[in-house]
């Protein structure tokens, strides 16, 4: 039997209120500000979104950083499974901030405590099809097993519709299903079909604009933090304006890339990158901070390789990005970085030109 359970219900109650009073004082932009950090809740374990890993950070960790940035403090992560309880932290007054809410009515409804800022992206779904299954839209669904975590949007769109639906317990498992030859298509959340998708060629990522497969996203704050609410919409507006919310969304692969082939029904197809493409996304996220960037001029003082002039052979370069180097800052990015990735980053290096 716990402590709480002994002490009974009324005195855990009393404490509840007492904690939230405390919580309260060291809540809102002034309190943050003279602390000097934002503090965000985030699952260590859920990319394309949150990770704790620095080297993939996710671009919901990034777009925090930024708005830290905005409100002149820093940010700290309060990790947390989202799978537990996720918005107990904020609620509770553990960490300030939570990324990736649905700007929905029916969801604050549901949080009377919660206030979601202004979107900064529109979640939307993506077709992941076999390059070779002639499948371009959502009409072209028809008459084909569709792999779909089940219970999901997208299980329930299809259902609707009439579609075959294979089911599986999660999008990772229906991705590759596809991959595997096991279904010809799936339908996904865009960013998880992007994420899973790089540097994948035998599979193509079709973005589709439909109001029952998409919301606006934005990050939460508790509703009495009126200040910080404000501070925060005016943060994802300038963030907006200068584009630099979307250079992060555009290297997830949730907004197209300039030039990008739109259909004249509106559908944007979006291929999966190439191995070039897809190193150079990996060596600025996990690379370009020690060997700067486009792999020069190789870190401060020269003490750190040149990258891009880099000529051991591929399987060198691999054992040292997985292993990492003895007695050097170089760490081993084994089970960070898989040895395709790997490969994808030695492609993008030996493709730049030498300095």
């Amino acid at each position: 039997m716990t402590l709480l359970r002994l002490i009974g219900p009324a005195v855990i109650a009393l404490l509840g209120v007492a904690a939230g009073l405390e919580a309260a004082q060291h809540e809102g932009l002034r309190a943050i500000r003279e602390r000097g950090y934002l503090r965000v809740c985030a699952d260590p374990q859920n990319l394309p979104f949150s990770s704790s890993n620095p080297a993939t950070p996710g671009f919901e960790v990034e777009l925090a950083r930024l708005v830290a940035g905005e409100l002149g403090v820093e940010a700290r992560f309060q990790w947390n499974l989202t799978y537990v309880r996720p918005l107990r932290p904020l609620r509770d007054g553990a960490c300030d901030l939570f990324m990736g809410l649905p700007r929905d009515e029916r969801f604050t409804e549901g949080n009377p405590w919660l206030a979601v800022s202004r979107p900064y992206y529109v979640m939307g779904h993506a077709i992941v099809a076999r390059a070779d299954a002639g499948i371009a839209t959502l009409a072209d669904l028809s008459g084909k097993r569709v792999a779909i975590e089940g219970a999901g949007m997208g299980d329930l769109y299809l259902n609707d519709r009439g579609i075959e639906r294979g089911i599986y317990r999660t999008q990772d498992k229906a991705f590759a299903a596809v991959v595997a030859g096991e279904a010809p298509a799936a339908l996904l959340w865009l960013p998880v079909a992007a994420w899973l998708a790089r540097g994948k060629s035998e599979v193509k990522i079709i973005p589709i604009a439909h109001q029952d497969l998409e919301f606006p996203i934005g990050a939460g704050v508790r509703r009495r933090d009126r200040d910080l609410a404000q501070a925060v919409d005016a943060a994802i507006v300038r963030l907006g304006e200068t584009g630099r919310s979307q250079e992060i969304l555009r290297r997830y692969g949730l907004i197209p890339t300039p030039g990008a082939r739109r259909r004249p029904d509106g559908v944007i197809l979006v291929q999966a990158q190439s191995p070039v493409e897809l190193g150079r996304s990996l060596f600025s996220t996990a690379c370009s901070r020690c060997h700067g960037a486009e792999g020069a001029p190789g870190g401060t003082g020269g003490a750190i390789p040149v990258l891009r002039n880099y000529d051991g052979g591929k399987e060198k370069f691999v054992r040292i990005v997985q292993n990492g180097r003895k007695n050097t800052a170089m760490a081993g990015f084994k089970g960070i970085l898989t040895t395709e990735e790997t490969l994808a980053i030695y492609q993008y290096l030996t493709a730049l030109g030498k300095q």
